[in-house]
């Protein structure tokens, strides 16, 4: 059997991808990046780099193709409303605010307790007595 172009530059990209997959995995489970760890993902990096400069004509034929334009555009698509998303979830757990929707504004303090708060100097405990339900 006789290998063509293409065929050993997936072969070197999956290896590179396999490569950067373990030397990932082996990071996280260590905590440290060791030399064995560092090796993997140089020469993880360096086969898939190959292997994609190898296949480049197969990668352009394929994205060429108009499924395959059309399967990457749904990509980004989904890329980017992930990356919304996550910004949104971001900003919403630095920037935390609550509101009382309540209609009898139960959570929230009336004007008199807000001065009377504002006019302390000092910390004040708070003790509640309740029975349990």
């Amino acid at each position: 059997m006789k290998w063509n172009r293409e065929e050993w530059a997936k072969t070197i990209a999956i290896l590179g991808a396999a490569a950067l997959i373990g030397g990932y995995w082996r990071y996280s489970i260590e905590g440290q990046m060791y030399l064995f760890s560092k090796i993997l993902l140089i020469a993880g990096g360096v086969f898939l780099l190959a292997g994609i400069v190898l296949g480049i004509g197969g990668i352009i034929r394929f994205f060429s193709k108009r499924s395959s334009q059309l399967g990457t555009n749904t990509s980004i698509l989904v890329v980017a409303i992930v990356a919304i998303l996550a910004i949104a979830n971001y900003l919403g757990n630095q920037y935390h605010k609550r509101f009382d929707l309540t209609t009898e504004k139960l959570y929230t303090l009336s004007g008199q307790t807000q001065k009377i708060v504002r006019g302390l100097k000092q910390n004040v405990e708070v003790i509640r007595f309740a029975k349990d339900r």
